[in-house]
C-alpha cells in the first residue's frame, strides 16, 4: 500500500486525563518501525491545534492527524477550513487517532477499534465529508462561530458536556468516557427545565416547542457512544435535527438506555427532521456543545458545508 508523505501528528497531551500521551508514546514507535516519515507537535493550550494545522497545510503537509478526542479533532477542522468555510489545501486530508473521553466521531465514521483508525491513517485514501458552521453567542454575549463535523447539541447536551469538562482531572483515570458522560447527564438532569424555543428550518419553516433537548447532527454518535441521530450521514448535504418537545425529567431518564441504540426516536415526544440550515431561538440561552466541547449559547444559526473536508479512510 503506498503511503502518504508530509504527515503531521498533533497530540493533545491532556486528553483523556493524560492517557493520550501514553498511547502516543506507544504508537509512535510502531509508525517509526514502519519507516513512515512524520512530524509531531504537542499542544500546550486550547486553540493551538487549529493554528498548527493552518501553518502545516500552508507549507504543504498532506495529512494532519489529531491524537486525542473529538475536541482535538474539532480544532483541526477549524484549522483545515478558512474563515469562509473552504479548505486551505483542498488536496490535503485529516484523520483521527482516537484516545479522548468520547471519541464519538470514530463511532460515527464506523471505526470500531483504534487499529481501524491506524489503517486509515496509513492509507492514501480519503473521502469528502460535510462540515457545518455554527454561529452563536460566546460566554460574554459576543457573536462568534465555529466549524464542526460531528454534531452540536443544545440544552441538556451542552450542560452535560460542561460538567464532563469541569470534572477533568478530578475523576480517576479508570472511569471511562461513557461512565463520565452518563454521570454528568444524570447530574445535569437535576436542573432540567423546558423553555420555549423557536426552530427555523431552511429559513422558511418555523417550529415552536418547549424543550431543553435539541441535536443538530452531521454524525450519529455523541456523549460517549449515544446514538443520538441514527440516520445521519456525513455526505448527504443535510443536518439530521432531533428534538424533544414537552418532555419531563422522568421521560429523559426512561430514554437513557434506549438512546444507545437510537430507540428514543420511537418516543412520540421526539421528532426527527432534516434541513440544510437550522436557526434556534430560545426565551433563555441554551448551552451549546459542539463536538464534545462547550462552545457558547443560543441564539444560533447552523449551515451545512457540503463535501468540504477530506477525511482519511481505509478504502
Amino acid at each position: 500500500m503506498p503511503l502518504l508523505e508530509d504527515i503531521l501528528f498533533i497530540i493533545n497531551p491532556v486528553s483523556a486525563c493524560g492517557t493520550t500521551r501514553r498511547i502516543w508514546t506507544e504508537i509512535r514507535e510502531d509508525f517509526a518501525r514502519l519507516g513512515i516519515s512524520f512530524t509531531e507537535r504537542i499542544t500546550a493550550r486550547a486553540g493551538e491545534a487549529a493554528q498548527m494545522t493552518r501553518e502545516a497545510l500552508a507549507s504543504g503537509t498532506s495529512r494532519v492527524i489529531a491524537v486525542g478526542g473529538d475536541g482535538t479533532l474539532n480544532e483541526i477542522v477549524n484549522g483545515y477550513l478558512d474563515s469562509a468555510g473552504r479548505p486551505i489545501n483542498p488536496d490535503a486530508s485529516i484523520a483521527l487517532l482516537p484516545s479522548g473521553t468520547g471519541s464519538d466521531f470514530c463511532r460515527s465514521l464506523g471505526f470500531k477499534t483504534r487499529s481501524c483508525a491506524v489503517r486509515a491513517i496509513l492509507s492514501p485514501n480519503a473521502r469528502s465529508i460535510d462540515a457545518a458552521c455554527c454561529e452563536f453567542k460566546d460566554g460574554d454575549g459576543r457573536d462568534t462561530s465555529r466549524f464542526f463535523i460531528n454534531l452540536a447539541s443544545f440544552g441538556l447536551g451542552g450542560d452535560t458536556v460542561s460538567l464532563v469538562n469541569r470534572w477533568r482531572g478530578r475523576l480517576p483515570g479508570w472511569i471511562g468516557g461513557r461512565a463520565r458522560y452518563l454521570a454528568a447527564a444524570v447530574r445535569a438532569l437535576a436542573r432540567y427545565r423546558n423553555i420555549p424555543v423557536l426552530v427555523r428550518l431552511d429559513g422558511e419553516r418555523d417550529i415552536r416547542i418547549d424543550s431543553n433537548l435539541i441535536v443538530v447532527a452531521n454524525g450519529r454518535f455523541a456523549g460517549g457512544g449515544m446514538m443520538l441521530a441514527p440516520h445521519a450521514r456525513f455526505d448527504d448535504g443535510l443536518f439530521d435535527l432531533i428534538f424533544a418537545d414537552s418532555t419531563t425529567r422522568l421521560d429523559v431518564i426512561r430514554e437513557l438506555p434506549r438512546i444507545r441504540r437510537g430507540g428514543h426516536l420511537n418516543n412520540p415526544k421526539v421528532m426527527e427532521l432534516r434541513a440544510r440550515e437550522v436557526s434556534i431561538y430560545s426565551d433563555e440561552p441554551l448551552a451549546i456543545d459542539i463536538d464534545g466541547e462547550i462552545a457558547g449559547y443560543t441564539p444560533a444559526r447552523l449551515t451545512v458545508l457540503p463535501s468540504v473536508v477530506k477525511f482519511a479512510v481505509t478504502e
